[in-house]
């Protein structure tokens, strides 16, 4: 997952497939979603299962702006290992995009999955206290190798059973939790050029995720 992705379901579809409970953030479908805004996160709190929204990209105190946490070395810092016991949430994806070297320029490309609309992606998460005691909660995606023969991460994916254990506060076993973060196969996943103003993270509107030719989009640069 490099550091734009696309969040295109509508509320209700988004409500039915994820068997959200309770809507805590107003909502609406985004087409460039991009590092330090606020996204849709989906996380239990107490019964109920809740559509909420936090900062992408964790501040932690021994680094940078993080919005991947490699599945690979995630056991090994204690920060992560915090997290990944005990605040866990699961972000909602449609597709994300990647930029691929085409002789001394770049191309953007979306990947969507085959089967599904819309895709769970594991996340955990912190909160931040300012001054007054006032909570801003920040999360990190997780992620496994890389995408499409680019340097960009691929996601992990949950499937319903995961996700139900994953999103599961009581369940706190980091050896268990990691069994169910497994890249999926790249066969899964279709890939499509995109306009190359995706790159801009101002440009929010349906023609971020509409397919073009190639050509074309090198002659919009």
């Amino acid at each position: 997952m490099c550091n734009r992705f696309s969040l295109t379901a509508e509320l209700s579809e988004l409500t039915e497939d994820f068997r959200i409970d309770s809507v805590r953030v107003p909502y609406s479908r985004r087409y460039n979603i991009a590092p330090t805004q606020q996204i849709p996160i989906i996380q239990q709190i107490g019964e109920l299962r809740c559509l909420n929204q936090q900062r992408w990209g964790l501040m932690p105190y021994w680094g940078k702006n993080s919005v991947h946490a490699n599945l690979e070395t995630i056991g090994e810092r204690k920060y992560l290992r915090s997290m990944l016991m005990k605040k866990r949430c699961v972000v909602p994806c449609s597709g994300f995009y990647i930029w691929k070297q085409e002789g001394k320029s770049k191309a953007a490309w979306r990947v969507v999955h085959r089967t599904k609309s819309t895709f769970a992606i594991p996340g955990i998460f912190d909160v931040w206290l300012d001054s007054e005691k006032n909570e801003y909660p920040m999360c990190t995606v997780i992620t496994s190798g890389s995408a499409f023969d680019t340097d960009h991460p691929l996601p992990v994916m949950l499937d319903e059973r995961s996700m139900d254990v994953w999103l599961d506060p009581e369940e706190k076993r980091t050896e268990r939790l990691q069994t169910l973060l497994r890249a999926l196969p790249e066969a899964d996943f279709r890939t499509y050029p995109v306009t190359p103003f995706v790159e801009n993270v101002a440009w929010e509107t349906p023609d971020c995720i509409a397919e073009i030719v190639p050509s074309l989009a090198l002659a919009k640069i």
